[in-house]
């Protein structure tokens, strides 16, 4: 299938487990952006993280959430053999060329951005819209003053006109400031443990 002219968010993660939170982040960023698909990628490892449980009990947690018709899991790292985000967003555009592709991110991951494997490569590839999660020491401000922000200023598009960054060449990004949601999978592997 060739997706033609559909407008596909890319919405990465462990998900360990995937909650809640992640499809209020999924739905969000459907209907603010525009977009026709949102595809989990379920990341087989992060490389910035610990060991995670295995691929299909992390695809399974997704599954368990009931997606609805707008929304696939998508096991485009797994078939493609990539492990960094850069090579993924590469292949699915090579793959894919006629899809508008935008990748989604919590703002917790756009501050950590300027660690990951070729980050100005990321932004340069495909448009990025980053969403207002609730995190530890203000990560959703932080996000919005970071580097990779700062760097990026000039090619912010305001939240306002967030359904037209489908229609932007990167680089180009957006800041989606939802209501929360306040589950985290880290909240919820600590309370399977107690």
């Amino acid at each position: 299938m060739s997706y033609e002219g559909l407008s596909i968010g890319l919405f990465g993660g462990s998900f360990n487990p995937a909650h809640a939170g992640h499809m209020h982040v999924a739905t969000t960023s459907l209907r603010a952006l525009g977009l026709d698909q949102i595809w989990w990628m379920v990341s087989p490892q992060n490389p910035l993280k610990p060991k995670q449980p295995s691929y299909e009990s992390r695809v399974a947690t997704v599954e368990a959430l009931g997606l609805p018709y707008s929304m696939k899991i998508s096991h485009m790292e797994m078939k493609f053999g990539t492990q960094y985000t850069v090579d993924t967003l590469k292949k699915a555009q090579a793959t894919w060329p006629n899809a508008n592709f935008i990748f989604l991110m919590g703002a917790d991951n756009f501050l950590q951005l300027p660690r990951w494997k070729s980050w100005k490569t990321i932004m340069e590839t495909v448009p990025i819209a980053v969403i207002a999660r609730p995190g530890k020491n203000n990560s959703a401000i932080r996000s919005r003053l970071g580097k990779a922000a700062q760097i990026y200023r000039d090619c912010r598009i305001d939240e306002t006109q967030s359904d037209t960054l489908k229609y932007y060449e990167a680089p180009a990004w957006t800041y989606l400031t939802p209501p929360m949601n306040s589950l985290s999978s880290s909240a919820i592997r600590k309370a399977q443990r107690t």
